[in-house]
């Protein structure tokens, strides 16, 4: 726990926001299980420290590597080097500091570190979800919040439903794309604008990450869905993990990103408040009857 408040501090005096201190705390436990080792393994033989940095030069001396505070101020000048870290998955964006080789290393580790930094960081900390899910700096209100019920891509055509079909060409995932998991849309000769299908409150930003590419993912306001919309366009998300945005808000641009052959709009929906749902981890619902009741399809 000592240790864990050295990575906290040495975010906070980089005026780094919880999140930050979140994966820190999140990497070292990866790296070291929060312990200040003094030797290293079979791929990295000269790694040192909470961070299990390498004598490359690029992580300060043997006493820096060895330093809690010391060490922490050099992984988080590292994040703050990555593209877009605030938007990744965290395990990504520690992955690019760390450059390990699994880039899913570190998620398993992502409910231990929240419990440490809600733990440690007082009231700084006290809206951290119990997942990890971060307040955004803003939490913008944006919109009328009225509970209403929109076309989530106007002018668009559904072009596929929920339910089993053989995988599309050009798409992965083996068995699993013989079932699609969401419902799509699409608009016929451009690309349309991606629009908040109800009040939503933002809880996952993703960006160019894995199947899903670029997209968020929402829970609306009753706490009875989660609903992710992805393959957006690359640098076209308007909104922040945080906000909350009324029906017809503005997300992204519909495009082609992730695991996909065309460009168009995937939607999932899940039962309940899940701030990261996953496929298969999280299991989908029919968004059909819900659809057809809101008078969208």
């Amino acid at each position: 726990m000592k240790n864990a408040a050295a990575i906290m501090k040495a975010a906070a005096d980089l005026k780094l926001p919880v999140a930050a201190q979140l994966i820190g705390v999140q990497a070292a436990i990866g790296e070291s299980t929060l312990r200040v080792i003094n030797f290293g393994d079979g791929a990295g033989p000269d790694s040192r420290g909470l961070f299990q940095q390498r004598a490359n030069g690029a992580w300060g001396s043997y006493e820096d590597r060895m330093d809690p505070h010391t060490s922490a101020t050099n992984f988080f000048k590292a994040l703050q080097n990555v593209q877009g870290w605030e938007t990744l998955e965290p395990t990504i964006a520690i992955h690019r500091t760390q450059r390990n080789a699994d880039p899913h290393h570190y998620t398993r580790f992502r409910e231990q570190a929240t419990q440490i930094v809600k733990a440690l960081g007082g009231e700084s900390a006290s809206l951290v979800d119990p997942s990890g899910v971060c307040p955004a700096e803003g939490n913008q209100v944006v919109g009328d919040i009225a509970g209403k019920w929109v076309k989530p891509l106007p002018e668009a055509v559904m072009t596929s439903g929920y339910g089993p079909r053989p995988a599309p060409p050009g798409t992965a995932g083996g068995v699993l794309a013989n079932f699609h998991y969401g419902i799509d849309f699409a608009t016929p000769g451009r690309a349309g604008t991606i629009l908040a299908i109800t009040d939503l409150k933002i809880v996952k930003i993703r960006n160019l990450e894995g199947q899903f590419g670029t997209g968020v993912t929402g829970q609306t306001l009753d706490g009875k869905l989660t609903i992710g919309m992805y393959h957006m366009e690359v640098g076209s998300l308007k909104v922040k993990e945080g906000d909350t945005v009324a029906a017809g808000t503005p997300l992204g641009t519909e495009g082609a990103t992730g695991n996909v052959f065309g460009r168009h709009l995937h939607m999932e929906f899940y039962a309940g408040a899940l701030p990261n749902p996953m496929i298969p981890i999280n299991a989908t619902i029919d968004p059909t009857p819900i659809l057809k009741e809101k008078g969208i399809l």
